[in-house]
């Protein structure tokens, strides 16, 4: 009977343990794409605290305007970055997913033997 118990222990915890040790294997980029996000909220706070160290220093309506464009004009150029970034991501995943359409080159001339059996009217 301890022997029964102690097989069905270890059986149960490699069943119970295998969804976990999958779910490392199904996205091995996590940690890239972790990384990066955090990096993206990184130069958007440094882009926030520019602003904001501008906004205090400034003294009348005209360089409370420049440190808002400026700032607008930062966030801009980042988001166009990250959007870059992400199409670049879908197209590598794209590629990946998708295998080229060619047909092997003895098909190729095969169906050029056919059309040459064929005949114009």
């Amino acid at each position: 009977m301890n022997i029964f118990n102690l097989l069905l222990i270890i059986t149960a915890g490699l069943f119970f343990s295998l969804p976990l040790m999958s779910a490392e294997e199904k996205d091995p980029d996590f940690q890239t794409e972790k990384n990066r996000e955090i990096g993206n909220v990184k130069e958007r706070l440094q882009i926030i605290e520019g602003r904001l160290n501008c906004m205090k220093k400034s003294n009348d309506f005209e360089s409370l305007k420049t440190c808002n464009q400026g700032a607008v004009k930062k966030m801009d150029a980042l988001e166009a970055k990250i959007n870059a970034q992400e199409r670049n991501k879908i197209q590598a995943d794209n590629k990946n997913k998708q295998p080229e359409n060619k047909a092997p080159a003895n098909k190729q001339q095969d169906n050029k033997k056919l059309d040459s059996n064929i005949k114009p009217n």
